[in-house]
């Protein structure tokens, strides 16, 4: 059995240009970092579409809804986690998820996703803070994974 590459250290920061365009391509940018730090199939997956959720919130909550003219993306891998930041300046409170926790495809769904695909999931007014852990002997504080998810 051959051993995965070890994975490589990478830090991002960008400033999102706040448009559908803008988001998609800071999101590409982050995904090929992470593919060019060896990060599996699986967790590349998770990551973008978490980031992805993250991102059109920023862009339809905090620029739409609420004024924001910055969208801010940050990103940092090890062999241990990933962990990525989305943060606007748009004057609104903390996001609501409810107690919801089946498939919606309603308010609430990105952040959802959010949760049930990292094993940690903050966010507070503009800022979205979401890690998922690389090390299979790491156990995860995550507690809610959400029906139908298998991790």
């Amino acid at each position: 059995m051959t051993q995965a590459p070890p994975i490589q250290r990478w830090r991002g920061c960008e400033d999102v240009f706040p448009t559908e365009d803008g988001i998609a391509t800071a999101r590409a940018r982050a995904v090929e970092a992470m593919e060019r730090a060896g990060l599996e199939a699986d967790d590349v997956f998770a990551i973008e579409l978490c980031l992805h959720e993250a991102l059109v919130n920023a862009l339809v909550h905090g620029v739409r809804n609420c004024g924001a003219s910055q969208i801010l993306l940050s990103y940092e891998i090890d062999r241990r986690h990933v962990r990525v930041v989305v943060d606007d300046d748009g004057a609104h409170g903390e996001l609501q998820n409810g107690s919801r926790n089946k498939f919606q495809a309603g308010p609430g769904r990105g952040l959802w996703l959010m949760r049930a695909f990292t094993s940690r999931m903050h966010s507070e007014g503009g800022l979205v803070v979401m890690e998922l852990d690389l090390d299979p002997d790491h156990i995860s504080t995550k507690v809610e994974r959400g029906l139908g998810v298998v991790c």
